[in-house]
């Protein structure tokens, strides 16, 4: 299966490295992320939510206007919108972004954001309440009649979408680690995607969440986001991982944090791993994850380009073929990305799947 490499906007430059204040929304970097990303050759950017955070349908289209090739990856919320509201909505700017568009249902990882917006149920009926609204979704995106529907969570006569994905229905991508986030997903994900993890951990979440989807009748693709040091060489890239630590232990007590969601099951299991030691596997490094707890993200990836492709391609061949790859300067990083890591990987991929077809 081909490989896909996705990664990052924000509404503005802010890093572990440049601490920018949320509440800062800065045009002229979300037009430049855009553009470096799509000349590095990612695939697909994501582009995050909260509760607090400004509304992502509408940079996503922005994103769309101002690039001819990169896809979204849009984090959306069930729950505040009707089901087939969105399913509109995700059309139109589907449309917008010419067949672009990819969804990530994100079910909310705390009690308390979700309640800034008025949603007081528990995580576990949040996944109940997910699992219905995507079927709608695609129900009103391939019916070309109206549709009634009285559900647990939704009720409704004659909903339905003048407007369709340009390709039929959008991809959707889901996530958590929690058991009912496994059997969510299993049974509704297109891509099952999750925080940084080692190639140990993905093994594991692609047997658990495979197992779940095979009685149903599906086989979701995985996603893993990591974060990459490159360096010119092996020890180059870990001079580099130890200055980055450094600095950001320096500027971690200033930096805004996101709190409310290390009550996810996902950064527990990222604060458990930075508990098994600063280097795991080839060259998986936890330095990040040790500074920034059970808040954190950045599992990352250390060593010079051969050795990173390498190291990728061992997830690849596990199970996961879709992946956020990232850095820690948005602009710099990325160009790097581009150059040194994606078109290996590329190379990589296509004479892996060659030498499977001869055997």
């Amino acid at each position: 299966m081909p490989i896909e490499i996705n990664g990052l906007i924000n509404h503005n430059m802010a890093s572990e490295l440049s601490p920018v204040p949320v509440s800062h929304y800065d045009i002229d970097a979300i037009v430049k992320l855009a553009k470096v990303q799509e000349a590095a050759g990612y695939d697909r950017v994501l582009i995050a939510n909260a509760a607090t955070m400004p509304d992502n349908f509408t940079t996503a289209a922005y994103v769309g206007a101002v690039t001819e090739r990169l896809g979204v990856m849009l984090a959306h919320r069930p729950g505040f919108i009707a089901p087939t509201m969105a399913a509109r909505m995700l059309a139109t700017l589907d449309r917008l972004l010419g067949g672009r568009l990819g969804v990530h249902v994100i079910t909310g990882a705390s009690d308390i954001e979700m309640q800034c917006d008025g949603d007081f149920h528990t995580k576990e009926e949040r996944y109940d309440r997910s699992l219905e609204y995507i079927d709608i979704l695609r129900r009103i995106w391939a019916s070309e009649t109206p549709v009634d529907h009285d559900g647990k969570w939704y009720r409704f006569n004659g909903g339905y979408a003048e407007i369709k994905p340009l390709n039929g229905t959008i991809p959707v991508f889901f996530g958590g680690m929690s058991p009912m986030a496994i059997a969510t997903g299993a049974a509704c994900a297109d891509v099952f995607a999750t925080l940084s993890d080692t190639v140990a951990g993905m093994t594991e979440v692609v047997q658990k969440v495979t197992a779940a989807a095979q009685p149903l009748g599906r086989k979701p693709d995985f996603l893993v986001s990591l974060r990459l040091v490159v360096g010119e060489s092996e020890d180059k890239g870990w001079a580099q991982a130890a200055d980055l630590k450094s600095r950001i232990a320096a500027l971690e007590s200033k930096a805004e944090k996101n709190k409310v969601a290390t009550s996810a099951a996902g950064f527990a299991r990222t604060a458990e791993l930075a508990g098994k030691g600063e280097r795991l596997e080839k060259c998986f490094w936890n330095g990040i994850n040790e500074i920034r707890g059970a808040h954190s993200n950045s599992g990352t990836l250390v060593g010079d380009p051969d050795q990173l492709v390498d190291a990728i391609m061992d997830y690849w061949d596990a199970g996961v073929h879709k992946f956020i790859l990232r850095g820690y300067d948005p602009i710099g990083d990325a160009e790097i990305i581009g150059r040194d890591i994606i078109p290996a990987l590329r190379r990589k991929v296509t004479e892996r799947e060659a030498a499977m077809e001869v055997r």
